[in-house]
């Protein structure tokens, strides 16, 4: 039993668990819009899914599904080590379910509503029927969502924002106009909301949300022009989680390759975001006197390296001549990526998606405008959650165990270290060993 009086004690407030989707299937019940539905491709046409002329087959490349023997480069922290080590294992073929008594609030654009919805359901909010939506964005689209409680007794929200938190944007207009605009209405429906504290138990004691421990940001360029994404705006945003939320804990994720970055001026434009990002987030507290208040820990989510990975593994699926993401280093992806991460649909679209991303095939049709999609991404930004949340909602869980599980009192180094190995096992094709799925 732990001893509150002791400086030092271990404690478990998130846990995770790996599922084969055959025994636990992700069943998107929240996502109703942003599927990969397999067989015809449709869009929305003045409400109504009209079809493409593509197909959908919903088989993941065998190197995105499971493997055997694979080569891994492994570096430390410090970068000062690496070693290669042969692993075996699922990439993309598991689910995950998460259990916590941590309350956390997920911020972001339809992407990360994606992500939200996901993350809801690993954290039984199907299975305890617990969610409720607040408030839409517009008709049919959540602005915000709490399920209360979570499996293990906490909180997942998800707060709908086009840009990051920033006082600036108080009263501006709210998703899904550019910048991020808020409100307190919108703070104080989440805050504010009341859930029962056990929703199996006959007893009718109910809780108030309160405060959140974490705050999980989805960087969101493309609703934000690169020069938008300065520093200043990121560490007031990180700022404005305590002051406003109550959280402690703020995990950025960086920000990847999508169709929203049109030329290599754009590629290393995000580039440097995400330096910002790693630089916030390992200088935290230098030059900060707060006295134990405000923002703790700021973690950094690779969702850029976990984009590179998969896009890098399709594209050796689909043919082209690239590296074994899984031995590259971060000089690869920069020189491997200019060369095909540009070769995009000739679909006529203002956001065209890149090829290797979406598609199932190099066999393009209508004058290269088309192919027969993938199950990883449905349109070069939204993600198909049946494949590509498990790794997400795994990676979340892990980094806030970084801070949250074990002894109490961490040296920073240590959580880096922890948060290496969250990132390098799942923003990547870094295969989950068998003996972890149930």
């Amino acid at each position: 039993k732990n001893d509150p009086s002791d400086s030092i004690f271990n404690t478990t407030r998130i846990t995770f668990e790996l599922h084969d989707p055959k025994i636990v299937p992700l069943t998107n019940s929240y996502n109703l819009y942003v599927t990969c539905k397999v067989g015809d491709v449709t869009v929305r046409k003045r409400r109504k899914p009209v079809p493409t002329g593509e197909i959908r087959s919903g088989e993941l490349p065998p190197s995105l599904k499971r493997v055997e023997n694979v080569t891994i480069t492994f570096n430390t922290a410090s970068n000062e080590i690496n070693y290669n080590l042969q692993r075996s294992g699922r990439i993309l073929d598991f689910t995950t379910t998460i259990s916590t008594d941590l309350k956390i609030l997920l911020i972001g654009d339809s992407v990360m509503a994606q992500l939200a919805e996901s993350f809801d359901e690993m954290t039984g909010g199907v299975k305890l029927q617990s969610r409720q939506i607040l408030w839409e964005a517009w008709t049919g689209h959540e602005g915000g969502t709490v399920v209360g409680p979570t499996r293990g007794g906490g909180v997942s929200a998800f707060w709908r924002m086009t840009g990051l938190l920033s006082q600036s944007m108080k009263g501006k207009p709210p998703a899904n106009a550019h910048g991020g605009g808020w409100s307190y209405f919108e703070i104080g429906s989440l805050l504010d909301h009341r859930y029962r504290v056990d929703i199996r138990s006959e007893m009718n004691a109910m809780t108030t949300v309160g405060a959140f421990d974490a705050v999980v940001f989805r960087v969101m360029h493309g609703w934000m022009e690169i020069e938008e994404i300065t520093r200043d705006r990121l560490v007031e945003a990180i700022d404005l989680s305590y002051e406003l939320l109550g959280a402690k804990t703020v995990i950025l994720m960086n920000v990847p390759f999508t169709n929203n970055v049109k030329t290599m001026d754009d590629y290393w434009g995000v580039q440097d975001i995400n330096d910002n990002i790693r630089h916030i987030a390992d200088t935290w507290h230098e030059n900060r006197n707060d006295d134990g208040k405000g923002v703790q820990h700021v973690l950094v989510q690779d969702y850029d390296a976990f984009y590179n990975h998969v896009i890098w593994a399709n594209a050796l699926h689909l043919g082209y001549n690239v590296s074994n993401p899984l031995v590259a280093s971060r000089k690869t992806f920069e020189v491997e990526g200019e060369k095909f991460l540009f070769d995009r649909l000739n679909d006529g679209g203002k956001f065209s998606p890149s090829i290797p991303m979406v598609c199932a095939t190099r066999q393009l049709t209508h004058d290269g405008g088309k192919c027969d999609r993938n199950i990883l991404w449905m349109d070069g930004m939204h993600v198909c959650p049946e494949t590509m949340t498990a790794r997400y909602g795994a990676s979340i869980a892990c980094l806030l165990g970084c801070v949250y599980n074990g002894e109490s009192e961490k040296n920073d180094d240590s959580i880096r270290e922890c948060e290496k190995e969250c990132n390098d096992q799942f923003m990547s094709v870094m295969p989950a060993d068998e003996a972890w799925i149930s």
